[in-house]
């Protein structure tokens, strides 16, 4: 999910995907230091492990970077 407004902030439709049986885990990415993982983190209230990667200063991570730390959150390292 990738909203284009968080205005109102998509939290039944996160749930909804959250609740999917082929999702194992909700990965948040933010160009930030977390101020949406929390959102996320009450939007699939409990469902699913919610994991994050986040930076800031403006560097863009790579979609090999983002894959990486994805990867690293579900086997738990």
């Amino acid at each position: 999910l990738r909203p284009i407004s968080l205005w109102p902030y998509p939290a039944a439709r996160l749930r909804a995907l959250a609740e999917q049986p082929s999702v194992r885990a909700v990965f948040a990415v933010e160009l930030s230091l977390g101020q949406m993982v929390e959102d996320v983190r009450l939007a699939v209230e409990g469902v699913k492990p919610v994991g994050f990667f986040g930076r800031a200063g403006g560097a863009i991570p790579t979609p090999r970077e983002i894959a990486e730390h994805a990867l690293d959150f579900l086997e738990g390292r």
